[in-house]
């Protein structure tokens, strides 16, 4: 995965949800930025395979795109995030991810 976009450093999670709400494009990018390598690791500590951890990442900031306008802005977005990541993260060990056609 490649970096997208340069998280500024006084703009904290939910000033970046807003903002990408609002039509910022650089705003999701710099929110994959941010958590991309953590997620990573988070991902790979669980399923133990890099390349499928890659897959499952990618995976949690496509959910996370399209379901953004529905997250609770009162709850801490990356409590949110690791959730979606370790319930991906669970099903492929369970064998119920299926991959993306």
């Amino acid at each position: 995965m490649t970096a997208v976009a340069t998280a500024p450093p006084d703009l904290d999670d939910g000033g970046l949800v807003r903002r990408h709400l609002d039509g910022d494009p650089q705003a999701f990018g710099a929110l994959v930025d941010r958590y991309q390598t953590p997620m990573l690791t988070f991902v790979n500590g669980i399923v133990g395979d890099r390349e499928r951890a890659e897959d499952l990442v990618l995976d949690v900031f496509i959910r996370i795109y399209r379901h953004l306008r529905w997250f609770d802005r009162r709850r801490e977005f990356q409590t949110w995030i690791y959730a979606i990541a370790s319930h991906l993260a669970d099903a492929e060990l369970r064998g119920r991810v299926h991959p993306r056609s």
